[in-house]
């Protein structure tokens, strides 16, 4: 007789948001904390336009477009959260094409529909957005705790970490171009500031060890013309959502795509 494969479920987004706050609370998250906002703000020098979203206020006073050029930073969280916009990820409740970036931070590690996620974020961008997306290495110290306590079910060793290979692969298919991609926070996930604080100089060994950070940022910019006529999971874009954040007028209606067909030069 064969088992059942048990699969594991990953977390719903809007339920992990308190708990993921709270452990960014803790002397191991504020650590994380303080080193994002310098790696994530010296990234975002050739971001500029109106308007940029946040998904997911984990640290007050952290926002991680704030280094962009950009008139309007926007929180999006869950309700009960503080936030500019309270909704799901998996639906926004803004309009298509009004968002110069996105931010996605730990998004993908606690959402049960990771594409749909991203169907959003692109949904939302404008032809040249860029989507910069934070989320845990299992590559990484922080992965082997994750593979060996996420039975207990709690935030955060409970998410789902995905490589970053296979977020790449997801955003090919939309056609969104990586621009570039890298692991941070050599250190190990002990919860104790003071120890952390002593163990700093092991950042030095980012050149060597990057790698192995137990975070990673990823950042990737739409492409205004697909690359290819295959889709895997990608729906037609949305109509315009309801939203006090909508541009006026008819700019959000939907516009139609050129598109390219593979060529296969083998054959003459």
């Amino acid at each position: 007789m064969k088992s059942k494969r048990t699969v594991r479920q990953s977390p719903v987004w809007l339920d992990a948001q308190a708990p993921l706050a709270q452990w960014y609370a803790t002397g191991l998250g504020q650590s994380i904390a303080k080193r994002l906002e310098l790696e994530v703000g010296s990234r975002l020098g050739d971001v500029f336009g109106y308007q940029g979203v946040q998904v997911g206020n984990l640290v007050p006073g952290l926002h991680l477009l704030e280094g962009a050029g950009l008139q309007r930073h926007l929180m999006l969280d869950a309700p009960g959260n503080e936030a500019d916009i309270h909704a799901d990820v998996l639906s926004l409740p803004i309009a298509s094409d009004t968002m110069k970036a996105v931010a996605f931070f730990h998004t993908l590690d606690f959402c049960d529909n990771p594409h749909q996620a991203l169907r959003e974020a692109d949904r939302v961008l404008t032809d040249d957005g860029q989507l910069i997306i934070i989320g845990f290495n299992p590559y990484s110290a922080f992965g082997a705790r994750h593979a060996l306590t996420a039975w207990r079910r709690s935030e955060p060793w409970n998410g789902r970490f995905y490589a970053r290979h296979r977020v790449s692969d997801w955003l090919s298919v939309l056609d969104y171009r990586v621009l570039d991609s890298a692991a941070m926070f050599i250190r190990p996930p002990i919860n104790s500031e003071r120890v952390l604080r002593r163990l700093h100089r092991m950042e030095g060994l980012q050149r060597w060890l990057g790698g192995l950070g137990g975070l990673y940022i990823m950042r990737a910019r739409k492409q205004t013309m697909p690359m290819t006529m295959t889709r895997q999971w990608r729906r037609p874009r949305a109509g315009m959502a309801a939203s006090s954040f909508a541009r006026t007028g008819d700019k959000t209606s939907a516009r139609p795509r050129a598109t390219v067909a593979r060529i296969d030069h083998r054959q003459r």
